[in-house]
């Protein structure tokens, strides 16, 4: 299965790409980016995906990444915090879906190898 809800009306820009070989959830960049900012506001740890983000490293310098723990990365996302997004209420409006859907998809996929593309 193809998502690329939200990935919609942004064409041509910088998309990120979770796939499990099976299913593929295409997420504009902007979108991707401000979820993990947000949760480098909170007091997670900077392991996982959230160090990857945070240094740049993972799928910004090797595309496609495997995404090597994922219950970690769906704990990090289940702390996500609505009111460390400081961007315009067009992006908040979407990001608590697009978290939930992120972390369905990690939770569909958790057994199974997942990439993150950087497009």
């Amino acid at each position: 299965m193809l998502n690329s809800k939200y990935y919609k009306g942004f064409e041509g820009e910088p998309a990120l790409v979770l796939d499990n070989g099976e299913n593929k959830l295409i997420i504009w960049n902007g979108y991707f980016e401000s979820i993990l900012e947000s949760l480098l506001e909170t007091n997670l740890e900077k392991e996982g995906i959230i160090k990857e983000y945070f240094y740049h490293e993972g799928w910004y310098d090797d595309s496609p990444w495997a995404l090597k723990d994922i219950q970690l990365t769906i704990k990090q996302l289940k702390n996500f915090d609505l009111s460390k997004v400081y961007q315009s209420d067009n992006i908040k409006n979407v990001l608590p879906d697009l978290v939930q859907e992120i972390i369905q998809f990690l939770e569909y996929a958790k057994n199974e190898n997942v990439v993150i593309t950087y497009d």
